[in-house]
């Protein structure tokens, strides 16, 4: 590959990273920023070690931060905005598209990371109410 074709990739990345957090109105801050970083993390230069450690705590952190957004705990399946729904879907399609097997790794141990967060949220918000 010549230096014209990655300086093109690297700056597709880039512009696909702000079209998807800047095309998902209402997304956090937090939200935002994980969702650029995990774009931007294929850029960086590192062992496989540290992507691997980088994108599950990336992932974890945005985990926590999509909990942030939940709008009822009441529900068995905590009620959660569009946006954050977006944005957690879209770091999905980067992670799964940009990092192959340590990616899709990555991804399953988040999305159960996620899952565990809301049901121990959802018991915690009963507890209280109880």
């Amino acid at each position: 590959m010549s230096q014209h074709n990655v300086n093109t990739a690297a700056k597709e990345t880039q512009e696909s990273s702000t079209f998807k957090s800047q095309g998902i109105p209402g997304i956090s801050p937090a939200l935002a920023e994980s969702l650029a970083y995990l774009v931007s993390l294929g850029e960086q230069r590192m062992t496989l070690e540290d992507r691997a450690e980088q994108l599950c705590g990336t992932l974890c952190n945005m985990a926590e931060a999509l909990c942030t957004t939940v709008t009822d705990w009441s529900c068995s399946r905590p009620v959660l905005p569009l946006a954050s729904v977006s944005a957690w879907l879209a770091a999905g399609e980067v992670v799964r598209a940009n990092f192959g097997e340590t990616g899709e790794a990555a991804w399953a141990y988040a999305a159960d990371y996620l899952a565990v967060q809301l049901v121990a949220g959802h018991a915690m918000f009963i507890a209280d109410v109880a």
